[in-house]
């Protein structure tokens, strides 16, 4: 029997990846995501649980400061967590700016299933302190108890299955890289007197028109789908105006993850996280502008243009009113004993026959001559007090509507 010279396949996938390489393909991604530090083996700081860990990250901003350090095999993580714990909580105090702080500790045990250390809290240490711990044979990550501080489980499960994949670690130069993401983050980072302005000005925004916005956002699919497109200045202006509370809300959605960094925004979206202080100041200049200027629309130019909507803007008309089908969706105004005649034959004349009107509310308006059964649909109405009400029309096989509002009220001065 002779040998075969074909190479057995290789699995790069059964081959268990080391403490460093998880480290590494973890980190990449956590440090920018949550501003975490890496600190040199040699750091003098942490020397006393230096010797149990492989890799030593930190983050000292903030209410939870917290430590996630990487053990390998051969390592103690418990003894590694029990030292940073107690550096922890004699550095890490409150203070004028920070008057409270819960720092936490997460060591990551990294070795094959028989030498790892068993998972959870650990007990005795003077700050919450957890180890949690990967299989690098299988890639199994058991991550027991949540110190304050402590990145989310989900980067380690994602870096063993990479690993596990076969993928490779990420280099050195990588690692640099996203810790660098980690300063130019600092430096787009805005003083905290802007940032409680830009704070105080988006509270304003979100309780004057954020209500208005999550309306309209329900309001404009039904609005459009329905067909329902302006036939009129009045319906024009309806669907302007709740498309800028949908362009409202979303700034108000924007310039809040912005300002809290949700999902690392103040990193990510193009021009806020410049590194030119000249591009990131024109750019919150821009976006105050357009939300100054949206509110301006909400609240001055689109009330005065729906005002000059009205059917018969002259004051001295307002005793003898008309209205047509091109003032559909618009508001009129009736003074007290006056008349207004809905002339409806814009419409085709195959749907004449059978129109129906209605009042609202005939103690305010009511309908007091009908369409004659063989001519136009033209309705007149009559106001006999100071209210409002609605004049619908409908054809006989509804395929035509018309609505329109009528103020009734004393003569205008």
């Amino acid at each position: 029997m002779g040998i075969s010279s074909e190479r057995a396949p290789y699995h790069r996938r059964a081959l268990p990846f080391t403490a460093e390489h998880l480290a590494r393909t973890a980190l990449v991604r956590i440090l920018p995501r949550s501003r975490y530090r890496l600190a040199a083996q040699a750091d003098a700081r942490f020397q006393s649980f230096a010797a149990n860990t492989t890799r030593i990250a930190y983050r000292q901003q903030g209410s939870a400061p917290s430590f996630l350090l990487f053990s390998g095999p051969g390592q103690n993580p418990q003894a590694a967590a029990m030292a940073a714990a107690s550096w922890a909580e004699q550095n890490w105090r409150p203070n004028a700016i920070q008057r409270r702080v819960r720092p936490g500790v997460v060591v990551v045990h990294v070795a094959p299933g028989n030498q790892l250390t068993p998972a959870g809290p650990v007990a005795g240490a003077v700050v919450p302190a957890a180890v949690w711990t990967v299989d690098s044979a299988v890639g199994k990550v058991v991550a027991a108890g949540r110190p304050p501080g402590s990145p989310s489980a989900a980067e380690l499960k994602h870096a063993a299955g990479a690993l596990m994949r076969g993928e490779p670690a990420p280099s050195l130069g990588e690692l640099d890289l996203a810790e660098r993401g980690v300063m130019q983050l600092r430096t787009v980072s805005m003083p905290r007197a802007v940032s409680g302005l830009l704070g105080l000005f988006l509270f304003f925004f979100a309780l004057r028109y954020g209500i208005g916005g999550l309306l309209s956002l329900m309001i404009m699919p039904s609005l459009l789908s329905a067909g329902a497109y302006p036939a009129s200045s009045g319906k024009l202006l309806v669907v302007v105006q709740l498309g800028i509370n949908v362009v409202v809300l979303a700034g108000i959605l924007l310039g809040a993850g912005l300002l809290f960094n949700f999902r690392n925004m103040a990193f990510r979206v193009p021009g806020f996280s410049s590194g030119a202080s000249t591009t990131r100041n024109v750019t919150w200049g821009a976006y105050i502008a357009v939300m100054i200027g949206m509110a301006v629309a909400l609240d001055g130019v689109l009330p005065a243009a729906e005002h000059r909507s009205l059917v018969n803007p002259n004051p001295n008309q307002y005793t003898h009113v008309s209205a047509t089908i091109t003032d559909d969706g618009g508001e009129t105004y009736v003074v007290v004993n006056g008349d207004l005649t809905v002339d409806l034959s814009g419409w085709p004349q195959s749907e004449w026959s059978g129109v129906q009107f209605t009042t609202s509310n005939p103690s305010v308006l009511s309908l007091d001559s009908k369409p004659a059964a063989s001519g136009p649909p033209i309705a007149t109405f009559t106001a006999h007090q100071a209210g409002a009400s609605r004049v619908n029309a409908t054809s006989a096989d509804g395929r035509y509507s018309f609505q329109l509002r009528v103020d009734v009220g004393p003569q205008p001065t």
